[in-house]
């Protein structure tokens, strides 16, 4: 007796200058009721397993610190912030405004160590699909995020620092505006891991940029991330 059974596999599209995109295909097979059937399905599934390994190994770069997930202080998580607004700063859009990244711990789920950076790191790292989201708030806002940095005992920020417990920009601008926009993932901006302060924001712009692509870009682009431990966080 025959079995029809629809195989599914991953396997890399290749790199492209804004992104990287894995694409699924599949096909149908008949597979015997015999003791040869796993032997046949592993044949079948071999070559999509090599070509996936074979994308995922593809060096992008190279840390020559490690970057690593923790609170307060997290490099992995400040770079990451980093990355973020210096993508924002580049657009005409938010050029001149006051711009600052606000992520969570929670999104990332693996450490960068010192040496190179495969397409396989960066997934470790960002394994869900968070895009770019935009939100602009009013100052009003930064008590809020000032108490759930305490509560959580720090997360990822880049854009300002928190000294003695309180937000501190690094010049008037959002205090001459009385706005900031902030960069954040869409799980995030839709109150994500209890982030209630990001609800009724002023303005919100949502991008289809995944926070991957832009890793995976940034390692691209920098080829060698030297990212040292800071202070951002303090009480």
């Amino acid at each position: 007796m025959k079995k029809q059974v629809f195989l599914f596999f991953l396997i890399g599209a290749g790199l492209t200058a804004c992104s990287y995109h894995l694409q699924v295909k599949g096909s149908k097979q008949d597979v015997n009721d015999s003791s040869k059937s796993s032997v046949e399905m592993d044949s079948l599934i071999a070559p999509y397993r090599r070509e996936m390994l074979k994308e995922f190994g593809l060096v992008l770069g190279e840390t020559t610190t490690d970057l690593v997930v923790g609170r307060p202080n997290s490099t992995l998580g400040f770079w990451l912030c980093d990355e973020l607004i210096k993508h924002a700063k580049d657009s005409v859009i938010f050029k001149n405004e006051p711009v600052v990244a606000f992520i969570n711990i929670g999104g990332l789920r693996a450490d960068l160590p010192k040496g190179p950076i495969t397409v396989g790191d960066i997934y470790k790292v960002m394994p869900f699909d968070n895009r770019m989201v935009f939100l602009k708030l009013s100052l009003d806002k930064i008590p809020e995020m000032e108490a759930y940095l305490k509560e959580k005992g720090g997360e990822p920020i880049g854009g300002f620092k928190l000294e003695k417990g309180k937000l501190v920009f690094p010049d008037n601008l959002a205090k001459e505006k009385n706005y900031f926009w902030v960069v954040t993932s869409d799980f995030l901006a839709n109150g994500g891991d209890n982030m209630f302060f990001f609800n009724n924001p002023l303005q919100r712009f949502d991008t289809n940029i995944l926070f991957r692509d832009l890793i995976i870009d940034a390692v691209k682009k920098e080829q060698k991330i030297a990212f040292y431990p800071e202070e951002r966080i303090n009480w």
